[in-house]
């Protein structure tokens, strides 16, 4: 019960910050995975999709770079790694600079939540 309150008051600050700011990479990173871990597979593809739109409708490419690539990565987790998750990723691959600073953070937690299922202590 206690690990189900804390992803919840995890949630209510991501979705805080997302207030303020809808296309803060870490904050959609990390309650897009948070919410996959939950089980709200179809949801966070909703939640993504509509940053998506707002970086698309403020003309903010790198940003939307940044929401495709998280999108692919929770299609990955998802094991959803048809044509979409491809595409997504080629698009990523396309657009990023060679040393993309987002790239290191983003093979450290999913590796880490690949290889243990959690971040979190038992």
């Amino acid at each position: 019960m206690a690990r189900l309150l804390n992803a919840q008051d995890a949630r209510n600050v991501f979705e805080e910050i997302l207030v303020a700011n809808p296309l803060s990479f870490e904050a959609l990173f990390e309650n897009a995975l948070l919410m996959d871990r939950c089980g709200e597979g179809e949801a966070v593809i909703r939640r993504l999709q509509g940053a998506l739109d707002i970086a698309g409708e403020e003309n903010k490419v790198k940003e939307a770079r940044d929401v495709r690539l998280i999108m692919a990565q929770i299609q990955f987790l998802q094991k959803n790694v048809e044509e979409e998750a491809k595409e997504q990723f080629a698009k990523y691959r396309e657009l990023s600079p060679k040393k993309f600073e987002v790239e290191g953070y983003l093979r450290t937690s999913l590796s880490r939540m690949k290889l243990f299922g959690s971040n979190e202590k038992s």
